[in-house]
C-alpha cells in the first residue's frame, strides 16, 4: 500500500516527462525528411499529415471522456489541435535555442527521440544501431544548414574539415551525453576522421534509398545514415 501511495504522489509525474511534449513532434518530423528522400515531397507531406491527424484524434479521444462529454468531439478535436500547435512551437523553440547557443558552421540540430533513432536505423538500413546511452542521453536529428544542402562542393576540403571540427567541438560543448543522427547522399567518413573524430565515435551505414534520388541535390551518390555519439563506444 505504501508503494502504491508513492506512485500516486512523488511518482505520479516526473519532471523529465515534460520533455515528451516537444519530443513528440521531434519523433515524427525526422521521418518526413527520409520519406522525402524515399518517395518525394508530396507523398511525404501526405503521410506525415496523416500521422499528425492520427495523433490529434488520439489526443482528442483521451480528452473527450475526461471532460465528461460536455463538449462535442469536434470541439475537443480543436482543443487537441491547439495542444499539437503548442507542441510544435515548443519543439521549434528548443531547436532555435540549441542552434543559436552552438553557432554551428555546417549543421543544424533538431530535437528527436530514441524511438526515431531506432526506427530510422531499421527503415533506412534494416539494422538496430547499438551506441552507448544512459538515462540522460538526448537524441538529435542532424542536418546540413539549408543554404548548404547540395552546395558543399563550392567549399574546399580544408574548409569542410575545419567546419566539421568546429561543429563537433560545439556538440561536445553543448552536451556530454547525446546521440546525433542523420542521412545524406555521399560518405563523409574520411572528412570526419580528418576533422579529428575517431572511428569509434561514429557509425556510417549505406541506406536503401535509391541512389538516383540524390539527383535532387545535384549529386548521384548513395545515401548514408550517420550516427555520431559524444561517448566513445570503445571506452
Amino acid at each position: 500500500m505504501k508503494l502504491i501511495w508513492k506512485h500516486l504522489t512523488s511518482g505520479l509525474i516526473y519532471a523529465s516527462s515534460f520533455k515528451l511534449i516537444p519530443m513528440m513532434v521531434g519523433t515524427i518530423i525526422p521521418f518526413f525528411w527520409q520519406l522525402v528522400n524515399f518517395y518525394g515531397t508530396l507523398p511525404a507531406l501526405l503521410l506525415i499529415f496523416g500521422v499528425f491527424q492520427i495523433l490529434i484524434v488520439s489526443i482528442a479521444a483521451i480528452i473527450y471522456p475526461l471532460l465528461f462529454l460536455k463538449l462535442t468531439f469536434i470541439e475537443v478535436y480543436f482543443i487537441a489541435v491547439f495542444f499539437m500547435v503548442i507542441a510544435i512551437v515548443s519543439w521549434q523553440i528548443v531547436n532555435i535555442f540549441i542552434n543559436r547557443r552552438a553557432s554551428f558552421k555546417l549543421i543544424k540540430l533538431q530535437l528527436s527521440s530514441r524511438t526515431t533513432f531506432i526506427l530510422l536505423g531499421l527503415m533506412l538500413c534494416n539494422r538496430l544501431v547499438s551506441v552507448p546511452i544512459s538515462s540522460r542521453t538526448m537524441f538529435y536529428d542532424i542536418h546540413l544548414k539549408p543554404k548548404l544542402a547540395g552546395q558543399l562542393k563550392s567549399k574546399s576540403k580544408d574548409q569542410i574539415i575545419t567546419a566539421i571540427s568546429h561543429d563537433y567541438q560545439q556538440l561536445l560543448n553543448l552536451t556530454d551525453d547525446a546521440v546525433f543522427f542523420g542521412c545524406s547522399p555521399g560518405s563523409f567518413k574520411q572528412l570526419l576522421i580528418d576533422a579529428g573524430l575517431k572511428e569509434s565515435q561514429f557509425i556510417i551505414m549505406e541506406t536503401i534509398i535509391p541512389k538516383k534520388h540524390a539527383q535532387i541535390f545535384g549529386l548521384r551518390r548513395h545515401f548514408y545514415f550517420y550516427v555520431i555519439s559524444t561517448k566513445d563506444k570503445d571506452s
